[in-house]
């Protein structure tokens, strides 16, 4: 029985990243796997990288890596993923951008092929069913043995599994299929709708074929002390998605209806 810790999208931020690993140290993983953006927005990039060499964890360039590396063009990044690029170049160690240098764009262990974005492109956003079951249908030629993809970069918890589709990144699931892609969502910065960020992570047990989706809590305000040190925003812990418009038309017409219906007659 082989149990994978999955990580990505660390995102420097370090009390989340310990609270995760002390999560997956507690389920007993065997193998520790990051998919990639162990630095960008946050501040603390040096002890991150140490923290993850330490655990003996795999890990694979994410396109924040690469980028503080000078080897992506800033044309796809934000204004805040820029300007924390520069401060993480001004704080890296000659060790940790050595390390970061010689992560690799894919790796294989056992079972399982982990890259950022895609096997074809380190700044994919592969969120689709469709693109999800094409990459799966190619994962013999391209990892011959492999029965299971590990992605990171979109820093949403999903897993799609071959000729089932989609299934939700929420708590433990089957994934018994002849192949499976899973994404553990982010450690560092979360992209949800939550009043608190929270961590997030899961386990793969290969043998019962099951992922184990976690969200784990952690110490925010020691991440945010880091950022005011550094002139860095809350966003860099929490970037929640804008409420869609046509909710917010929504809600506008409801309360409009309801503000008619207690208006004062004439």
């Amino acid at each position: 029985m082989t149990r994978f810790g999955l990580l990505s999208d660390v995102h420097a931020n370090l009390p989340a990243l310990r609270a995760v690993l002390a999560a997956l140290s507690d389920r007993g993983v065997d193998e520790l796997l990051v998919a990639g953006d162990l630095t960008g927005y946050g501040g603390s990039p040096n002890e991150c990288v140490e923290v993850l060499i330490e655990a003996e964890a795999q890990c694979v360039a994410g396109n924040h890596d690469l980028f503080v590396l000078d080897r992506l063009p800033p044309t796809r990044f934000p204004d805040l993923a820029q300007r924390s690029a520069t401060i993480t170049r001004e704080l890296l160690s000659d060790d940790v951008r050595n390390v970061l240098g010689a992560l690799p764009l894919t790796l294989r262990t056992g079972p399982v092929l982990m890259t950022h974005g895609s096997p074809d492109n380190v700044e994919e956003y592969v969120t689709d069913t469709v693109r999800g079951q094409e990459l799966l249908a190619q994962l013999p030629e391209r990892a011959p043995g492999a029965d299971t993809l590990v992605l990171g970069h979109t820093h949403r918890q999903w897993c799609v599994v071959s000729g089932r589709g989609a299934m939700r990144g929420r708590g433990a699931v089957d994934v018994s299929g002849a192949a499976r892609l899973v994404n553990p969502g982010s450690v560092g910065q979360s992209r949800q709708r939550e009043r608190r960020p929270r961590a997030r992570a899961a386990v793969y047990d290969s043998d019962a074929r099951r992922v184990d989706f976690l969200i784990v809590d952690y110490n925010v305000a020691a991440g945010m002390e880091r950022l005011d040190e550094l002139g860095l925003p809350y966003q860099c812990l929490h970037s929640p998605p804008p409420i869609r418009r046509p909710l917010t038309r929504l809600v506008r017409q409801v309360f409009g209806r309801l503000r008619g219906r207690c208006a004062p007659s004439g």
